[in-house]
């Protein structure tokens, strides 16, 4: 499932964004804040720009993002309260501060754990009161917005030691929205994303030809095992790679994409497969989409999957959370063979008999 977003689009098929989408929707047309949390990448100011879009009012206004991260202390408060003309030596005219841009629309805190106590003293301010006055000025201005903050961070903890203020959290986090990670979402909606950039890239001019808009096999599966720490950004940096490469040399150049991949790789630590462990005692499988740690038991757990999906290979790998090829190999390593299957389904057989004489 995709829905449009910009230039690009939105790619979901996971119960858990699935989820996630049910809920902006629910609380985009309200006025009350929101705080996104999630990790570097996983696509934040995506889900605050839906909320904004939603909005009957606000949304009508301007969407004003901001970099709590990246404002130095010493401009702080002519960024985001504005200054009047002559308010310091360079102003040579008035300026409006974040919270005047944001008037009537949506105001985006990216990051704003990052903001310094200090700092966080003055947004509090001005979200209790609703006023704000200009860097040398003495006239009040009345601020109307909707406040959408992101963090990366566990503002809890922050709190708990003292580098949040609990005030200025209880006030963010009426409302509290996840954005699950590209290892979360599960390998058919990575895929999914994959294709979606590397084919909005191909068919970028110079267009390719259309064959060129599937992409093979052995990339797949590469991209099926591999890690992205950073998310969806790392993802669509892959992809947009891959998708240049191939358009220009008018086709798969897999020696040339291998070292995109590797060098992605590189930045990632291991290859999940080489940190797979041991996998907890018991009959209990893994929910959907969840890598599974595999150890001193992978051969049971394995066709424990098998059997579980009557021997679909790539419904099980989705199942242990790695590629189908991946599955395919540990099975060769273990000697489970289309035997066990075939087992299976004589036992499926064997129960339906039964139930006919009785």
């Amino acid at each position: 499932m995709s829905r449009p977003f910009g230039k690009s689009e939105l790619v979901y098929q996971s119960l858990l964004m699935r989820n996630l989408l049910r809920q902006v929707e629910a609380f985009a047309d309200c006025d009350h804040p929101v705080l996104i949390e999630g990790e570097t990448g996983v696509g934040k100011e995506h889900m605050a720009a839906l909320i904004h879009q939603g909005h009957s009012r606000y949304g009508r206004g301007p969407f004003v993002p901001v970099n709590c991260g990246a404002v130095p202390d010493g401009l702080f408060e002519s960024l985001f309260f504005g200054h009047s003309r002559g308010a310091f030596t360079g102003a040579v005219q008035a300026h409006k501060g974040f919270f005047e841009r944001a008037q009537e629309g949506t105001l985006f805190l990216d990051e704003v754990g990052e903001l310094p106590l200090y700092q966080q003293v003055r947004l509090l301010r001005v979200l209790e009161d609703g006023v704000v006055t200009r860097v040398g000025s003495e006239t009040p201005l009345n601020t109307d917005f909707r406040l959408v903050a992101a963090t990366n961070r566990n503002l809890v903890d922050m709190v708990r030691q003292g580098t949040f203020r609990a005030d200025l959290y209880y006030r963010i986090a009426v409302i509290e929205l996840h954005v699950p990670s590209l290892h979360e979402r599960g390998v058919e909606e990575r895929l999914a994303i994959f294709r979606s950039v590397l084919v909005r890239v191909l068919q970028q001019p110079p267009a390719t030809e259309d064959y060129l808009l599937d992409p093979p096999a052995w990339l797949l599966d590469r991209v099926a095992i591999m890690q992205f720490p950073g998310n969806i950004r790392q993802l669509r940096n892959l992809a947009e790679r891959i998708g240049v490469i191939t358009r220009q040399m008018g086709h798969w150049h897999q020696t040339m994409i291998e070292n995109v991949l590797a060098l992605s790789e590189s930045m990632s630590g291991p290859a999940p497969d080489a940190a797979l462990g041991a996998l907890p005692a018991g009959p209990v499988m893994p929910a959907p989409g969840r890598r599974v740690r595999l150890g001193t038991e992978e051969r049971q757990r394995i066709v424990e999957a098998l059997d579980a999906h009557d021997w679909r290979r790539q419904e099980a790998a989705s199942h242990l959370g790695i590629s189908r090829k991946t599955l395919w190999e540990k099975m060769r390593k273990y000697g489970i063979g289309e035997t066990g299957g075939q087992a299976a389904n004589e036992r499926t057989a064997d129960g339906e008999r039964a139930q006919g004489t009785s």
